[in-house]
């Protein structure tokens, strides 16, 4: 997935086909007439044998029959439309993660749209904006564990940045021992599992234990099949690092160089260098770095405990000799972004001031003796409504009472992370938050998106054990 300033990746699949296509399910939105250039896109969800480069083939859920899914790469304003064909034995969905878009179109069944049974197609037609790193995945129970995701870039209709190179890196966990690949969707225990592994009360019938997770791979290839990502003395790389991981949260290193935070969840920042980025599940960042420091190097995972983890991604200058590449060292007195630390570029056009129309408090709970997740002691989709009206400024607060971290996601909106010590005019706007355990994090967005929209934990396993709920508009 690279690609040069100078080089437009052509991805689209079948120019000029019609929106009457028999079989197809039609939302309205979708035959209205679109503006500017419309970019078209064929995918198939599908049952295919694939490899990660080491271990067994294994059978994934697929689009288009590869893991990661084919990447979608538009112009800012182009017009987005994607057929989606149903080849799966379960009905499915694909949300566009990140994306402020029309509600009809956000992928979410039961929410936004009824899920696309079998043998069934649907058509998604959306705006491309903003310009940023987005991702698609399903949105139905344990599908995105099973495969189905993949890379959405957006990029800006005028000025592509100052870089000279460029590289979108998925970075996925996978079940290796449990399934051969893919976590067993069929995978129940009697007894609910606690956040430690202690058993707990009876679970027939409930949702799935949470994997061990033990090949992490980057664009669908395990380390060392990664293939490394070239550059060359003096340029600029930027790296889109997109985490669309069912459980796992990355703490990020690369040998040899710091990294410039560029965009978070593909808005931009004021530059901060860092040399150690945390990545939550659901999260992207836009990072670059120069390379200034020739040899062969890895950009790596931390393990709990201070050590490098498995997940690797060699990085080469060309004209290195090809010896083993230098990990990176997790000690010493490094700069950790955080948070608190971000600034957005650009101003905030309609800051608080502390005025807000409407606060929820949500406090996060579970995993200790049960196999539920909760938000307010209530399990989705007995869950309640966030209710509120158009031109709000709306306040979550969110109080994790659990031991395990929770990466919050809201569809349709952007909100801006709420910090005493940032003015509020320079506050960053994300889609997704990690609420870390014993800790609160407070959010604000403007309700300018009318529709019903999810909100919920993206650890696909707590999302399915019940920790979500809706924002509606009355």
């Amino acid at each position: 997935m690279a690609i040069t300033r100078r080089q437009f990746l052509k991805t689209a699949i079948g120019a000029g086909v019609a929106l009457q296509v028999p079989g197809v399910l039609l939302h309205p939105f979708s035959a209205r007439p679109a503006t500017g250039p419309i970019r078209e896109f064929r995918f198939s969800a599908s049952r295919a044998k694939v490899n990660l480069g080491r271990g067994p083939d294994f059978v994934a859920w697929t689009y288009n029959g590869r893991v990661p899914g084919p990447e979608i790469r538009v112009k800012e304003g182009e017009t987005i439309r994607v057929f989606l064909k149903n080849l799966l034995p379960q009905e499915t969905t694909i949300h566009w993660h990140g994306l402020p878009i029309v509600n009809a179109m956000d992928g979410v069944p039961g929410v936004t749209q009824a899920a696309v049974p079998p043998g069934e197609s649907f058509v998604y037609e959306f705006k491309a904006r903003p310009a940023g790193t987005f991702l698609y995945h399903s949105h139905v129970e344990y599908q995105l564990d099973q495969g189905l995701y993949g890379p959405l870039i957006i990029e800006p209709a005028h000025d592509p940045g100052n870089f000279d190179r460029e590289y979108t890196l998925m970075l996925e966990d996978w079940v290796m021992k449990d399934g051969g690949g893919v976590a067993a969707t069929r995978r129940r225990s009697p007894m609910g599992r606690g956040m430690m592994g202690r058993r707990g009360f009876a679970n027939k019938g409930g949702p799935l234990l949470e994997p061990v997770y033990d090949g992490f791979a980057v664009n669908g290839k395990l380390y060392p099949e990664i293939e490394p990502l070239m550059v060359k003395t003096g340029e600029r790389i930027k790296l889109r690092l997109i985490n669309p991981s069912s459980s796992t949260i990355y703490t990020l290193r690369l040998a040899g160089h710091a990294l410039t935070i560029t965009h978070v969840d593909g808005n931009p920042v004021k530059p901060l260098r860092t040399d150690v980025l945390r990545i939550g599940i659901g999260e992207r960042y836009d990072v670059e770095f120069k390379a200034d420091n020739p040899g062969y190097w890895l950009l790596s995972a931390m393990e709990r405990g201070g050590g490098e983890g498995q997940l690797r991604i060699p990085v080469r200058y060309k004209g290195s000799q090809p010896t083993e590449p230098v990990p990176p060292v997790f000690r010493g007195p490094l700069r950790f972004a955080s948070y608190a630390d971000l600034r957005g570029k650009l101003p905030d056009e309609s800051p608080s001031m502390g005025k807000v129309d409407r606060a929820f408090r949500q406090i996060l709970s579970g995993g200790m003796h049960s196999p539920y997740w909760t938000i307010n002691g209530r399990v989705y989709p007995n869950a309640e409504r966030l209710v509120v009206k158009e031109g709000d400024r709306v306040r979550i607060k969110y109080w994790n009472r659990s031991m395990m971290p929770h990466p919050m996601h809201l569809h349709g909106h952007f909100f801006r992370l709420v910090n005493p010590a940032i003015p509020p005019d320079t506050w960053v706007l994300k889609d997704t938050v990690i609420v870390d355990s014993m800790q609160g994090m407070e959010i604000e967005f403007v309700a300018d998106n009318r529709g019903k929209w999810f909100h919920h934990c993206h650890n696909l396993y707590h999302m399915v054990a019940g920790m979500a709920n809706t924002v509606v508009y009355a």
